[in-house]
């Protein structure tokens, strides 16, 4: 009998745990991208890679994928979050189930300023947001610095890496530079107020709802630091009530449907906690819930034999080793190099790692690919 096809729009590493956790579930995973991408060495999906298509090369390519046989669509970035909303209409009627919350939630979360305005009107707490004209900056008393820039619609839309994540500016001069940065780069800033000098724990909620049914869990970013504005590169499954019930809650108001990460902060002089944004789709860290036993596509595709007996509320240690060793080593950031982190705190972080962002023992090839490449880069060019 065919098994029912999980169509994964994206080929990074998020894609690549999404193709295990399909497997897992009895789905036949098939990645599509116009990138290169380290799930396209994975032994477990079939892939598709448009190279340099257009977008109604792309919507055509979909389209025949969805008529082939009882598939589904999920989007593992902002990128193809956006393709999806602006061809929403084709692809429900060619895919039995799209799964991702509805444009008007999808906009609200991968829009910087709908998003502040939302939490606004619905009492959520998050950084205060800034608008002015960029030629027609507001006093230094009324801007209340330090600021944080980041890209008005998420980094993978800046282009090239031009302008970083996020960036703090502590006065005038920088602030005016900065926003010449993203000018020339063609990226629209959005600024806000920054908790970079608050002693803050940085959290994330991972959730799927579905209906009446919500499965979530809490991990803790521990590297890199909060002031590097940096993806996760170590993050542990940590329990927190009072974090996990603001994400349930927001979750709830807002009537989102699908898989997300809520990604907040906690100040820990005040004891508040921040939202600072919703990832409306599987994250980079996404491994973290099959293996602390909460399968989420499970509870997405409507499964019934869900387990929440399985559920682990710590005990897990996510591990990007590529990125870590980056992140750890280098000139630029290096928190062991800077002696930051001791270097025995960070074998000893090494050694508790039991769930990985490429290895994986029924699909190693991803993992044997990257490392490969990183001893390379490492004895060719060193640690920049």
């Amino acid at each position: 009998m065919l098994r029912n096809r999980l169509i994964i729009l994206g080929a990074s590493v998020t894609a690549l745990a999404v193709v295990r956790n399909a497997v897992v579930n009895n789905l036949e995973p098939v990645l599509l991208d116009t990138r290169n991408g380290i799930a396209f060495q994975s032994s477990l999906a079939q892939s598709v890679f448009c190279n340099g298509n257009s977008d109604s090369e792309v919507l055509q390519t979909l389209l025949e994928l969805g008529h082939s046989g009882r598939c589904s669509l999920i989007a593992t970035s902002d990128r193809w979050i956006d393709f999806l909303v602006s061809n929403r209409s084709s692809l429900e009627q060619a895919y039995d189930t799209v799964l991702q919350a509805s444009n008007d939630v999808l906009k609200i979360c991968t829009d910087k300023l709908l998003f502040a305005h939302w939490c606004d009107e619905n009492n959520v707490a998050t950084p205060r947001l800034y608008q002015f004209d960029a030629q027609d900056l507001p006093s230094d008393v009324e801007l209340n610095y330090p600021l944080l820039l980041r890209p008005y619609k998420g980094v993978m839309n800046a282009g090239a890496g031009e302008v970083p994540k996020a960036v703090e500016t502590a006065d005038r001069a920088s602030l005016q530079q900065w926003l010449k940065t993203f000018r020339d780069a063609g990226v629209q800033p959005i600024v806000t107020q920054s908790l970079l000098g608050l002693d803050l724990i940085q959290y994330s909620v991972g959730l799927v709802r579905n209906g009446e049914r919500m499965v979530s869990f809490v991990a803790e970013k521990l590297r890199p630091v909060a002031d590097q504005c940096a993806v996760g590169c170590y993050v542990v499954l940590r329990e927190n009530p009072a974090v996990e019930k603001l994400a349930r809650d927001v979750a709830n108001r807002i009537d989102y449907f699908g898989i997300a990460e809520f990604e907040i902060l906690h100040a820990q002089e005040t004891g508040e906690n921040y939202l600072i944004e919703i990832n409306a789709r599987p994250w980079i860290q996404y491994e973290l819930g099959p293996r602390s036993g909460r399968n989420l596509l499970q509870v997405l595709l409507d499964a019934p034999a869900y387990d929440s007996s399985r559920e682990k509320k710590s005990g897990v240690h996510w591990l990007n080793f590529n990125d870590d060793l980056f992140n750890c080593f280098s000139r630029s950031v290096g928190v062991v190099r800077r002696r930051k982190v001791s270097l025995f705190s960070y074998l000893v972080s090494l050694l508790r790692a039991n769930a990985f962002a490429k290895w994986h023992r029924r699909d190693q090839r991803p993992f044997w690919r990257t490392l490969g490449q990183s001893v390379f880069d490492i004895f060719t060019r060193g640690c920049r």
